[in-house]
């Protein structure tokens, strides 16, 4: 359909669709006017009285169902005047005249509040135009006022050029883009809810959720940016956000996104400078997440107010099991929060509560708590400076309680005091399967009265007291007494920087093979008293200068500087590294140890470049023989010879000798075995047969480099 140059008058210039919807409405597109009005199309509209179900585009149902206004000509059927329809409208109910007007008009009870309510002036207006219609209905349709956004789309829908002309005949309310609704708007039948409450009436909001999309939301919100690490794992059982540099303010909306989550089970904090406010996000949001079993806030510094708040809601939870709250500078004043969380959070199975500061007054408060709990099984108060009357208390409180498996008391300060009450608790406890006491100032005094308690004791698996100054005579003392007990039942004994004797492994080894108890250990003390007696190696070139000894081997060997430089250029570079050094020694068999190829590299190599050429190899066979001829002179004017060289010679000889024998007796066995031929034993067998030939270059192989002798 096409707007015309008029703008009350359609053209049908329409495809199959349009004529398929013109038709349902009873209207020809084959009329013989080639221009209807539009208020006759309207009017035809709203008399059809069409079945929404009938139409298949979803915009033509939802326009007659909610939109179109049943009417009736003047001439046909009565008018229902507006008061009528305001009482039916307000009061929900109708009269026998209502219900007389309704069947006339033949209009549903469902469809009395899509109709508009009409001006009262316009029940007493007659006016007819040139079409018949009446003036004052038509009028009532029409109205910017009573028009509905569908219709008036429809009315303003044009796809062709509009002239000037056909722009000045429009209706001014046309023109105008109004997108608030009059007053007098009423909205489609089904709706029950009074015109005055549907004003302020919001629409229902999709909740979220997902966590990530709550997070991210939340984020906005609190006007953080979102953490590109909590939102990749937040999908799975743990969430690690350690050291992320946190403050009160990015943890709030990451609280918030986790108080309905069900996938998350382990939420660590930890060294994140949250503070108290921070602790009280994550508290608040324990209150109704019931999935979270373990929380890390260690080195969160909740202080007091965080600590009360974390008491009190944690009391209301029933997840939490494992809870982590070490380095926070905990002071004996803020105690007695911590053993309401002992007493009041049934479920919690596992606090720690390391490198705080809970002190005497805090560690009898500890010890009053811990003789009547019962749901506790891991309790860590290493680093918290507890000594003596407090460690005293903490150990009497043992032989109360029933439900600690495991108790870490390192680094405190149990002393002679707290030795003598773990002694008494030690028997009466039956429950406790691991004891830490590492670095408790437990001497030799200490030892004796804890020992005493120990061969008594039938439920300890493992003890560790590391770091005592016990001496090895105490740690021997400890394993004679487990193995003496006849009831006790470690299976473990951890004595770590405690220094051992060969007689304390006797000890041990038997112990691990009567009961099965491993030990560790610190260092095991050699004793001056005993002298290990190294056995004597002939060859030993230790006391020698390397690079004298290869100097004097070419002379034993027989060997040109040339031809030794080339035995060992095994690569052709005509320079030798360390590892090139390193082969040819072993392949000669001359025991030069790694210390003495790094002192060859640094004399040798003058140019300091990690490589050695043969010019800096004959400068320093020059001055070493320079060297060689100066000492044989200085012992033959004294008359007698040069021990040194004439030892260093006489091993030498004896290693060649040693390789010549083993490379003859490898030879003869080769060719026993019809394998002889073209070896390089042969080759040597050769070169000896023929030592007063001139030879050009010198062949010798790698298992036997004698150089064949020039003429």
């Amino acid at each position: 359909m096409d707007r015309s140059v008029e703008a009350d008058y359609l053209i049908f210039r329409m495809g199959e669709r349009e004529k398929t919807f013109f038709a349902r409405l009873g209207i020809s597109h084959k009329t013989e006017k080639p221009k209807q009005s539009m208020f006759d199309i309207v009017r035809q509209m709203i008399e059809a009285k069409l079945n929404p179900n009938g139409f298949v585009d979803a915009s033509e149902r939802l326009f007659f169902k909610k939109h179109c206004i049943p009417t009736a000509p003047l001439e046909q059927k009565p008018r229902r005047s507006s008061q009528t329809v305001r009482n039916i409208v307000q009061n929900g109910k109708t009269t026998a005249d209502d219900m007389t007007l309704m069947s006339a008009r033949s209009v549903p009870d469902s469809d009395l509040s899509t109709i508009f309510e009409r001006d009262a002036k316009s029940d007493n207006v007659n006016m007819h135009n040139e079409n018949g219609i009446d003036k004052g209905e038509s009028d009532d349709i029409f109205n910017e006022d009573s028009i509905d956004n569908v219709t008036r789309n429809l009315l303003q829908s044009s796809h062709s050029r509009v002239s000037a002309s056909s722009r000045r005949m429009r209706p001014a309310w046309l023109e105008r883009r109004d997108t608030v609704e009059s007053d007098d708007f009423n909205f489609d039948e089904n709706e029950e809810v009074p015109l005055k409450y549907l004003k302020n009436q919001q629409s229902h909001k999709i909740p979220i959720t997902k966590t990530t999309e709550l997070y991210k939301v939340a984020c906005v919100l609190c006007g953080v940016v979102p953490l590109a690490s909590y939102i990749r794992q937040v999908t799975t059982n743990n969430v690690n956000l350690r050291c992320s540099m946190l403050v009160a303010k990015s943890i709030k909306p990451i609280a918030i996104s986790l108080v309905r989550d069900e996938k998350v089970l382990y939420l660590d904090v930890s060294e994140n400078n949250i503070g108290a406010l921070g602790v009280m996000y994550i508290a608040e949001m324990l209150t109704t997440n019931t999935y979270i079993t373990e929380l890390n806030l260690n080195c969160t510094y909740p202080g007091k107010e965080g600590l009360k708040v974390l008491a009190e809601t944690l009391a209301e939870n029933t997840s939490v099991k494992i809870l982590r709250l070490e380095g926070n500078k905990i002071q004996h004043t803020e105690t007695h929060l911590i053993t309401d969380i002992i007493e009041n959070v049934r479920t919690l199975k596992e606090l720690y509560l390391g490198h705080n500061a809970i002190g005497h007054d805090g560690g009898c408060q500890l010890a009053k708590c811990l003789e009547t709990n019962t749901t506790l099984r891991i309790l860590d108060i290493q680093w918290n400076h507890i000594r003596r009357q407090s460690a005293s208390a903490l150990c009497k409180a043992l032989a109360e309680n029933v439900g600690l498996r495991s108790l870490e008391l390192s680094w405190n300060g149990l002393g002679k005091e707290g030795c003598i009450a773990l002694a008494s608790s030690l028997p009466k406890n039956k429950t406790l399967k691991t004891l830490s006491i590492n670095s408790n100032r437990v001497d030799m005094l200490s030892l004796r009265f804890l020992l005493h308690g120990l061969v008594r004791n039938e439920g300890l698996k493992i003890l560790r007291m590391g770091g005592n100054p016990v001496t090895t005579d105490g740690a021997k003392a400890v394993l004679r007494a487990v193995q003496s007990s006849k009831i006790c039942n470690l299976e473990q004994v951890d004595l770590e920087d405690i220094s051992v004797d060969e007689r304390f492994e006797e000890i041990m080894k038997k112990l691990f093979v009567s009961k099965g108890v491993k030990v560790s250990h610190g260092e095991i003390i050699n004793f001056g008293n005993k002298v290990e007696e190294k056995p004597h190696d002939p060859h030993d070139l230790t006391p020698f200068e390397p690079v004298l000894v290869l100097v004097e081997y070419m002379r034993i060997d027989n060997l040109r500087l040339i031809d030794f430089f080339q035995y060992l250029d095994t690569s052709s570079r005509d320079r030798l590294s360390k590892s090139d050094l390193r082969d040819g020694v072993a392949n000669l068999g001359i025991p030069l140890t790694e210390h003495h190829l790094d002192l060859v590299m640094e004399k040798v190599d003058l140019k300091q470049d990690g490589y050695i050429d043969l010019e800096e190899f004959m400068a320093v066979h020059r001055e070493v023989s320079r060297q060689v001829t100066t000492r044989t002179t200085k012992a033959k004017q004294k008359g007698k010879e040069d021990e040194g060289l004439v030892s260093l010679r006489k091993i030498l000889r004896d290693i060649v000798e040693k390789r010549n024998k083993a490379n003859k007796e490898k030879a003869s066995n080769k060719h026993s075995q019809g394998q002889g031929k073209g070896t390089t034993q042969g080759r040597d067998r050769v070169i000896a047969k023929n030592k007063s030939l001139t030879v050009t270059k010198p062949t010798f192989s790698r298992d036997s480099p004698s150089k064949a002798k020039a003429a």
